[in-house]
């Protein structure tokens, strides 16, 4: 009888307490928003690193179509799509300029445009309005001007 109780002493001991279980629970909970808020972060400035060179491309693409065509300004409003088009479908002389339609849409799903004049740029910007998908912002909210 006495060995039968020791038995069931230490199985109790391997046992967590339900207060054990809710404290770990807890402090995993605490380090996983610590840990979601940092890598959004993080997210956000790659996200904005991958607009400022997509935009980069979209503005090498957009001066070698001016020269094919013998502009020195694309006219305001110009639509970006016309540098992934073949020059039978109403693309530059030498197009596409661009490989795939999705080269001219931002990381937040929403299309670059063309700012005539530009404000960086002396002669064109392209831009994009950021994570918030409107002028202006801070951080990852910021407009993108390439």
């Amino acid at each position: 009888m006495h060995t039968t109780r020791r038995r069931n002493l230490r199985h109790a001991r391997r046992a967590f307490t339900l207060v054990e279980v809710i404290v770990m629970v807890t402090v995993i909970a605490l380090l996983m928003a610590v840990l979601v808020t940092r890598m959004s972060g993080m997210f956000g400035r790659g996200q904005a690193e991958i607009a400022k060179t997509q935009a980069s491309k979209i503005s090498q693409a957009l001066t070698l179509y001016l020269i094919d065509v013998g502009q020195p300004l694309p006219e305001p409003g110009f639509n970006l799509e016309l540098l992934t088009k073949r020059p039978d479908n109403g693309g530059g002389p030498q197009g596409p300029y661009l490989s795939k339609a999705s080269d001219v849409i931002d990381p937040w799903k929403e299309p670059f445009f063309v700012e005539v004049p530009g404000v960086v740029n002396a002669d064109f910007d392209i831009v994009s309005y950021g994570a918030d998908r409107a002028a202006g912002g801070e951080g990852i909210n910021a407009d993108l001007t390439q």
